[in-house]
């Protein structure tokens, strides 16, 4: 009797052994898994594709680039995109109009290049009837470095430098979505109160035009002036920093974008 007492309790802890085992190659498949209680996949190295944004008839704008797109300096926080959208909505006859802005203060063009890699980004740029990219016065103020040294050949390999990034963006942008409508906003000189506005306004000038020749190579890719809006009053239309627009700035920067937007509802 005491035997087979033995014998059994014996075989009720082989089987509670084998539920242990079970249960611990159990957990830790789940842990390495995921919870999945599948076999883990392996890590590809290869970028994943964005997901595709459904058609869905509304009309998308996505705005990438520095404080301008941001809206630093206005104390309502739109800046020119929000004043821009504000005239797209009178216009739209109905028709929804989504922003994605991805403005980020201070960031120069190399920045504005890294972040094109980012999926969410790609996703929405494929996805785009409209792109509004600013860009650029970050790289040649430098946060005010430059006005220390206005030598010419200082100028120049700013901007040379600037033009090849500003080619890498454009190419890529193209090559995620070649058919958008897509828009470059053009420096303005905060400067223009300074002593040395003759010097810094030509600057500015000779920069608008080689970033208006470097958008010539891409389709449907132009430059939109801002020099002008700010030359005869600029102070009326700076922020307490004197270097981002305030509220009116903005705006003005705004509607001249917006007046060369349109798409097919309107256009009927």
């Amino acid at each position: 009797m005491k035997g087979k007492w033995i014998q059994g309790l014996m075989v009720v802890s082989a089987i509670s052994g084998f539920i242990w085992l079970g249960g611990l190659a159990w957990t830790l498949q789940d842990y390495f898994t995921g919870g999945s209680g599948k076999q883990a996949e392996p890590v590809s190295t290869v970028e994943e594709r964005p997901t595709p944004i459904a058609e869905d008839g509304k009309f998308r704008v996505v705005a990438l680039g520095d404080s301008l797109t941001r809206g630093a300096g206005d104390p309502y926080g739109k800046g020119y995109v929000g004043y821009m959208v504000d005239v797209l909505k009178s216009k739209a006859a109905g028709q929804e109009i989504l922003v994605k802005n991805y403005g980020v203060n201070g960031m120069r063009t190399p920045e504005l290049t890294a972040s094109l890699d980012k999926p969410d980004v790609r996703s929405e740029l494929k996805a785009a009837d409209v792109i509004v990219v600013s860009t650029g016065g970050n790289d040649l103020f430098q946060g005010g470095e430059t006005l220390g040294n206005l030598d010419p050949s200082n100028i120049a390999s700013i901007q040379e430098t600037y033009a090849e990034q500003l080619n890498h963006v454009l190419k890529d942008i193209r090559a995620v979505n070649p058919a958008s409508k897509l828009f470059l906003i053009g420096l303005y000189n905060p400067f223009i109160a300074l002593k040395e506005t003759q010097t810094t306004t030509k600057i500015v000038r000779d920069w608008n035009y080689q970033t208006a020749e470097t958008a010539a190579a891409y389709p449907d890719t132009v430059l939109v002036p801002t020099l002008d809006l700010f030359q005869l009053n600029v102070q009326h239309y700076l922020a307490r920093d004197q270097f981002h627009p305030n509220a009116e700035g903005y705006k003005l920067i705004g509607e001249r974008v917006a007046s060369l937007i349109t798409w097919e509802g309107e256009r009927n």
